[in-house]
């Protein structure tokens, strides 16, 4: 059994753990440069990748800072590749810009076999290189000095950018991480509600737009019902949101607002099969549809359109019938 301790790690469930729970870790190794040691822990148990490339890829590690673990956001395999692949790319061609050229070479110099063993030289090199505890060592710290400058920067401004908490834990701040914090993550609470005050102020704005057009549309198809004309059967559509629309013929629709009683094969004649019908004198005198094979005028579209025609004309003045949409 492997020989664990019980660490308060800085974060619990992805938070800040205010209330110090523990947690049982392994000594992972303890790297320095002759000037700055750290130790790096990792979990003990179950490992945190379920697809590890490597042995030394199956857990993340944290670093121990002032009673701490904060994580490091990577295994001992990443960490080597991240300290070994520039050293190496300059040692083998000369600077990672180079690597595609040094590889094109080789497969035409060589072909498949000359480049799969300049990547396994390659590897190996790599890990030589990000194996150097004085390299893993100064990558951390550098590391560590971003956090302490994200840190400060939210110290500076009383909250208003990003206080990161392994930061603070550096310069031993977490008291006043936690003040920060709270003034930024109510600052950022505003921010989203105002943002989807906007998105909806927008969204409405957009629908009101939208169907202004469509009910301009059923209004001048119903004047061309009134007073005679071509009615095309075009489409309308109404927007109850962005995402949420509803899309009509625009003779299905008026049927709809006036209350035809429409069967449902015909309301798929018109949709279908309907281009436009002729107003005159109060009747429906002609119209143009997509003819198909052994296909025919829908005789009860010529009902339907006579009492859609007798509704609008018996109207009264008292207003518009209700949107159907």
């Amino acid at each position: 059994m492997e020989n664990s301790k019980l660490m308060t790690p800085l974060f619990y469930d992805g938070m800040f753990n205010r209330e110090g729970r523990r947690m049982r870790a392994v000594l992972e190794k303890e790297i320095s440069d002759g000037t700055q040691t750290y130790r790096l822990w990792r979990a003990a148990g179950k490992p945190d990748l379920d697809y590890p490339r490597a042995e030394n890829d199956k857990y993340v590690l944290h670093i121990e800072i002032n009673g701490y673990l904060a994580p490091l956001g990577m295994t001992d395999f990443s960490l080597i590749d991240i300290c070994g692949f520039e050293p190496a790319a300059k040692k083998l061609y000369g600077g990672k810009d180079q690597r595609g050229k040094w590889i094109d070479s080789l497969r035409e110099s060589g072909g498949y076999d000359a480049v799969s063993a300049a990547l396994t030289e390659e590897k190996k090199e790599i890990e030589r290189c990000g194996s150097d505890p004085t390299r893993q060592t100064e990558y951390i710290r550098d590391l560590l000095d971003g956090h302490v400058s994200t840190y400060l920067k939210s110290k500076e401004n009383g909250g208003q950018t990003f206080p990161d908490f392994t930061g603070a834990l550096v310069v031993n701040e977490l008291a006043r991480c936690v003040e920060l914090s709270a003034v930024y993550r109510a600052k950022q609470q505003a921010e989203e509600t105002a943002r989807r005050t906007r998105i909806a102020e927008e969204e409405k704005a957009y629908c009101e737009a939208q169907n202004k057009e469509a009910e301009k549309a059923v209004s001048a198809a119903i004047q061309i019902i009134r007073e005679g004309g071509i009615l095309k059967n075009e489409t309308v559509k109404f927007y109850r949101s962005r995402c949420d629309s509803s899309v009509y013929s625009i003779v299905n629709y008026l049927m709809r607002l006036y209350h035809i009683d429409v069967p449902l094969r015909t309301q798929g004649w018109i949709n279908e099969k309907l281009c436009s019908t002729t107003i005159k004198d109060g009747k429906c005198e002609y119209l143009q549809y997509y003819r198909a094979r052994n296909g025919r005028v829908s005789q009860k579209f010529f009902d339907c359109m006579r009492e859609l025609i007798r509704a609008v004309a018996e109207q009264t003045s008292a207003g518009e019938p209700t949107n159907a949409a």
